[in-house]
């Protein structure tokens, strides 16, 4: 049993994450470890396998997705610095002409994200629900909304960043 323990604790560290508890990343950090002030950055997934991070800017666009069960969602990624490999995401996508928001709830258990270059971790693709944000039959296409990401974990680290977008239909 300690072997096991010991390999993933070596596997984490080779994939640029910490032990549990004592993220050399996170803010404090450990002696010699560069401290990385806690912050949320959003993207899209990218790349042939879609785990892959492209960042967004103000104004850009989310394409809605309905993957064959009749809801609609975008598929975003979210880049945490300053966390360790677990952190509770959740996300609030509001319609900026109505004020509308839909929920994605963090989950009861902290999500694993992906993590590489030494403090930077990844949840890519993250799912977040757009269903409700529009009566039934109104259009969705060129819609503003502000998407807000919160990340928090079980030591009380916490950030959240915002960013507002347009809506596609493209991919419906």
């Amino acid at each position: 049993m300690l072997r096991l323990v010991l390999a993933l604790n070596a596997l984490a560290l080779a994939a640029g994450c910490s032990e549990a508890g004592s993220p050399p990343h996170a803010a404090g950090g450990t002696a010699g470890a560069p401290v990385v002030e806690p912050s949320v950055e959003l993207g899209v997934p990218t790349g042939d396998d879609g785990l892959g991070f492209l960042a967004l800017e103000d104004g850009a666009e989310l394409r809605l997705q309905t993957f064959g069960q009749g809801g609609t969602h975008v598929l975003v990624a979210v880049r945490c610095l300053g966390f360790d490999k677990r952190a509770f995401v959740s996300a609030t996508l509001r319609n900026v002409a109505t004020g509308v928001e839909v929920e994605e709830p963090s989950p009861v258990r902290p999500q694993l994200l992906y993590c590489h270059d030494a403090g930077v971790c990844d949840l890519v693709p993250y799912l977040v629900h757009a269903s409700g944000l529009t009566k039934t039959d109104q259009e969705k296409a060129g819609l503003i909304v502000r998407l807000t990401v919160e990340v928090h974990d079980d030591a009380g680290t916490m950030a959240q960043t915002s960013l507002d977008a347009v809506l596609s239909t493209a991919d419906l």
